[in-house]
C-alpha cells in the first residue's frame, strides 16, 4: 500500500470516528462525507474497466444520499422541524447508504466489479455513521419509529428474495447486506444494534478474507456462520435482537424478519456448499483456528447467557 492511499485509509477509518463522537450535526455529517471521500481512491485498486464503472456507480448514489441526509438532517436536528418532507428526505438519504428498502437497488452491481478488499470497504465500515444517524432519530422522533420498523421488515425480506436470484458470490454478499441492514434497522429501535453490528463485522471480515486467500474450505464455514444459523455465532446477533424486540412487546415486527432468516439460509446454504465442493486443498491451520475460535465464542456467549439467566 502506497502512502496516499494509506491517507486514504485513514481518513476511511478516522471519518465513522468523528461521526460518532460529535456532538453537532453538521461535524456528524462531514465525518460521514470524510470517509466516504477517503473510500472512493481505493475503489480503483484493482484498476480493471469493472472496477471504475462500480466506482462510479457507487459514488454517485451514495452522493445524492448524502445531499439528501444534508438537507433533512439540518432541518430535523438543527431546526428540530419534524415536517413530513424533510423526514422523508432524511429516511430516504438513509435508505440508500445502507441498502434498506427502497433503496436498495444499486447494492447488487458494485460489488461485482470490485476487489475483495473493495468488497470491505463498502459493505463494512461505512455503515456505521448512518446507523448511527438511525439510531438517534429513533430516540429523537419516536413517533415515526413505526416507519422506521416497516422499512426495516421489506429491506429483510427482499434481501433474502434478492440473494436467493444471485449467481456471483460478490453480488450475493451485497443482497446479503439489504437483509442484515434490515437487521440492523430493527435493532436501532430496540436495541442490541452496535452487539448485532460488531459481530456482523468481524463474520464478513472472515468471509472476504478466506475468499482473496483463495481458501474455500474456511470460506465455506464463514458463510455458513453469516446465515446466524445455531451454533454460529451470528445466531446470537439474531437472538439478541428478537429478545430485544419481545422485551418491547413489538412481535408483530418478528413476523417478516424471521421469514426473511428463512429466505436467506437457503442462499447461504447454497453458496457454502457450492464452496466446499470447489475445496482442492486443506485449510490452514490459522484458517480453521480463526473460525473456530469466533463461533466457539458465540456457543460460549449463549451458554453464559442461559446460565446467568438459570435456563441451565
Amino acid at each position: 500500500m502506497g502512502v496516499s492511499n494509506f491517507f486514504f485509509f485513514l481518513m476511511l477509518i478516522v471519518g465513522p470516528v468523528i461521526s460518532v463522537s460529535a456532538s453537532s450535526w453538521p461535524l456528524c455529517w462531514a465525518g460521514m462525507e470524510v470517509g466516504f471521500l477517503g473510500l472512493i481512491p481505493l475503489l480503483f485498486l484493482g484498476g480493471s474497466a469493472f472496477s471504475k464503472e462500480a466506482a462510479l456507480k457507487y459514488f454517485c448514489v451514495q452522493a445524492m444520499a448524502s445531499a439528501m441526509m444534508f438537507v433533512g438532517g439540518s432541518m430535523i436536528f438543527t431546526m428540530n422541524s419534524t415536517q413530513l418532507v424533510f423526514i422523508f428526505l432524511f429516511l430516504g438519504g438513509l435508505c440508500l447508504k445502507l441498502a434498506l428498502f427502497p433503496g436498495y437497488f444499486w447494492i447488487t452491481p458494485p460489488p461485482f466489479g470490485l476487489e475483495w478488499v473493495s468488497c470491505c470497504f463498502i459493505l463494512g465500515p461505512l455503515k456505521v455513521p448512518p446507523l448511527g444517524f438511525l439510531s438517534e432519530f429513533s430516540f429523537s422522533f419516536p413517533e415515526f419509529n413505526s416507519w422506521v420498523l416497516l422499512l426495516a421488515s421489506m429491506s429483510a425480506v427482499i434481501g433474502g428474495i434478492l440473494g436467493n436470484n444471485q449467481t456471483n458470490i460478490r453480488s450475493m454478499l451485497g443482497a446479503s447486506s439489504v437483509t442484515h441492514s434490515g437487521w440492523l434497522a430493527l435493532a436501532s429501535v430496540y436495541g442490541g444494534l452496535w452487539q448485532y453490528l460488531v459481530l456482523y463485522l468481524a463474520v464478513l471480515f472472515l468471509v472476504l478474507f478466506f475468499l482473496w486467500q483463495g481458501d474455500s474450505y474456511s470460506s465455506s464455514l464463514s458463510v455458513l456462520s453469516m446465515s446466524g444459523l445455531p451454533p454460529f455465532i451470528m445466531f446470537l446477533a439474531k437472538l439478541n435482537v428478537v429478545q430485544s424486540v419481545m422485551t418491547g412487546d413489538a412481535f408483530s415486527w418478528l413476523v417478516l424478519p424471521l421469514l426473511s432468516a428463512v429466505l436467506s439460509l437457503v442462499f447461504y446454504l447454497k453458496f457454502s456448499y457450492s464452496l466446499f465442493l470447489t475445496t482442492n486443498r486443506w485449510a490452514s491451520k490459522f484458517s480453521i483456528f480463526s473460525v473456530s475460535a469466533l463461533n466457539f465464542i458465540g456457543v460460549s456467549w449463549l451458554l453464559l447467557t442461559l446460565f446467568l439467566s438459570g435456563r441451565v
